[in-house]
């Protein structure tokens, strides 16, 4: 995910998050130069995931956070159709685009013609075009989410729902009719089929061709733009969608044959020797060529503003120049106020500074303003957004898992990025309250090391409390009981001053049987022999009684540490031999 590089940015990057609320964008492609390209024209608006694999992908889609999906068909090792009605019957929200050369697009034509295909991008694409489509299917992806969101669920009961399913059974073989059709023609069978005639076209034929016509507006090829929407009208379905489309394209038109009567009219040759405006018409040719392109910025002699300026130097006061600095400084502004809507602050700074110079000091000094004022409201509202992931977080009990997905986490992450959040401290006082009682409950169980963990936690977000610290001399206490349990001296270390025999058990005796029991216990500061146990024995259940019973009368002489006595834990083995 491609970020700005000044400090602001940050905070909104991290709200693009693998739990937020806008969806990500996953690419399936193996062709660096296409990833690249799509990175640039997605920028910091979503987050982008590079997947080398269709395994992959299923992964990627299963674990949520995608609303987009780019298929870069080249990469694909079974059949395309078949992977892409797949993945759209198991993920019916997704927006897919789907990238490759015209056989490719042939190949998905029915899955382009009903909708299951968003767009389709031919290969290779310029950062331009980029662009358009990934805008395209952001705001796809938006209406639908808009449209879930205002239609209320439909009744299975109901009679309309019936009648919704006998319509859609019927656009389905419209479908299957289609591709057909189109197979048929691929296959260059001289054949048509008899159902479909040129006046009655089903409306998979419509939206496949209304496709098409959006793709050429797109890339400015007019004269394909207009026979798509020919081919749609005779279709016999009239709509906004057509209307709209021919509209664009008589703007586009109109748009182009200004550009070349200008361009006209600016290289007509001149009688006489060559003057300055004869050496500025090709530089303003040129400039308006790559205006016209939607390359203003590219390096060197790729860019309209180096034809602009070369311009200006050759003519300050030319009209025609100072016309076309103009329209490019206009152009510039306006590239940077879509990437303001879009909050791709990296996009938008590029374009405010390449218009510096070229527009006016106080649009310059405006846009900057808006940036700068756009910038702020993305960093509000990163932290506003940490601030509610992390008290969702605690609603969920999620402290400190999974990994950057956590309570813990966007505490975190909002007190690095704004310490002085007067919101920080109600979450560090409830986020350390859990987990000082999860390291409590932890101890009740008499797991030292999870009680150990959970206080630590509740240190390292900066919290302390009364129970915190009772929790932690308790941990103390049970960690020392538990390593002097464990620390054992054997009892031919110690000086016994009183023994007694365990009597030998008569069951023992009857049946003749011998043995051992080992035994653990512990030798007060005076001697004295408390907490006898058993922890083994060579016959369960035989000896064992008697030789808790006589330990428990032994009398022991002090252990000395530093010069004074101490309690210490021993063991011994009592043997039982047959008399």
């Amino acid at each position: 995910m491609l970020a700005s590089e000044e400090d602001g940015s940050a905070f909104y990057a991290l709200q693009i998050s693998p739990v937020g609320d806008v969806a990500g964008v996953a690419v399936l492609t193996a062709d660096r130069a296409f990833l690249q390209t799509l990175r640039g024209a997605v920028g910091g608006a979503r987050r982008l995931w590079h997947v080398p694999s269709a395994d992959k992908l299923s992964d990627l889609l299963v674990a949520g956070g995608v609303g987009i999906v780019v298929l870069d068909l080249q990469t694909l090792h079974e059949s395309a159709r078949v992977f892409v009605e797949q993945i759209k019957r198991q993920f019916p929200d997704l927006v897919l685009v789907a990238a490759g050369h015209r056989d490719d697009e042939i190949l998905l034509a029915a899955s382009i013609s009903s909708g299951v295909v968003y767009r389709f991008i031919h290969k290779p694409m310029s950062p331009g075009r980029a662009q358009l489509f990934a805008a395209a299917a952001i705001r796809k992806y938006e209406d639908q989410r808009r449209r879930a969101a205002e239609t209320p669920p439909r009744d299975p009961a109901s009679p309309d729902h019936g009648a919704w399913l006998i319509g859609s059974a019927l656009v389905a073989l419209l479908i299957v009719a289609a591709i057909a059709w189109m197979a048929n023609r691929n296959n260059g069978e001289e054949a048509a089929l008899p159902a479909i005639s040129e006046t009655a076209k089903p409306p998979a034929v419509e939206s496949l061709a209304l496709a098409r016509a959006e793709t050429a507006l797109l890339e400015d090829r007019l004269d394909e733009a207009e026979a798509a929407i020919e081919t749609a009208r005779k279709s016999g379905i009239e709509g906004g969608r057509i209307a709209f489309l021919s509209a664009q394209l008589a703007k586009s038109r109109e748009r182009i044959r200004i550009a070349l009567a200008r361009t006209r009219e600016q290289s007509r040759p001149r009688t006489g020797p060559k003057t300055e405006e004869d050496r500025v018409t090709p530089l303003l040719t040129l400039a308006a060529q790559r205006i016209a392109e939607g390359r203003l910025l590219e390096p060197g002699r790729d860019g309209a503003r180096y034809y602009v300026q070369e311009a200006l130097h050759a003519d300050p006061q030319n009209p025609a120049a100072l016309d076309a600095r103009r329209v490019l400084a206009a152009k510039l502004l306006e590239d940077a106020h879509g990437a303001l809507d879009q909050r791709d602050f990296e996009r938008a700074l590029a374009a405010i500074e390449g218009a510096d110079g070229i527009a006016s000091p106080a649009d310059i000094e405006a846009a900057r303003t808006l940036l700068a004022a756009a910038r702020r409201q993305a960093d509000a509202d990163a932290r506003s957004q940490l601030l509610r992931y992390a008290n969702e977080r605690l609603l969920q009990d999620r402290l400190l898992e999974p990994a950057n997905d956590n309570a813990k986490y966007f505490f975190m992450t909002l007190k690095q990025l704004d310490p002085g959040n007067p919101a920080l401290a109600s979450v560090q006082q409830d986020l350390g309250t859990r987990l000082t009682g999860k390291a409590r409950r932890a101890l009740i169980l008499g797991q030292l090391d999870a009680a150990k963990s959970w206080l630590e936690e509740a240190g390292s977000v900066g919290f302390s409390s009364a129970e915190t610290s009772s929790a932690q001399r308790d941990l103390d206490a049970a960690v020392a009981k538990q390593t002097f349990m464990t620390t054992l001296i054997p009892a031919n270390q110690l000086t016994v001053l009183k023994s007694v025999q365990p009597p030998y058990p008569m069951k023992a005796l009857n049946g003749k049987i011998a043995g051992w029991v080992d035994v653990e216990f512990t030798v007060t500061a005076t001697g004295k022999v408390v907490d006898v146990s058993v922890r083994g024995a060579s016959t369960p259940g035989v000896f064992e009684d008697a030789a808790v019973k006589a330990v428990s009368q032994w009398r022991y002489k002090p252990v000395l540490s530093d010069a004074r006595p101490v309690t210490v834990r021993s063991q011994i083995r009592i043997r039982f031999t047959l008399p």
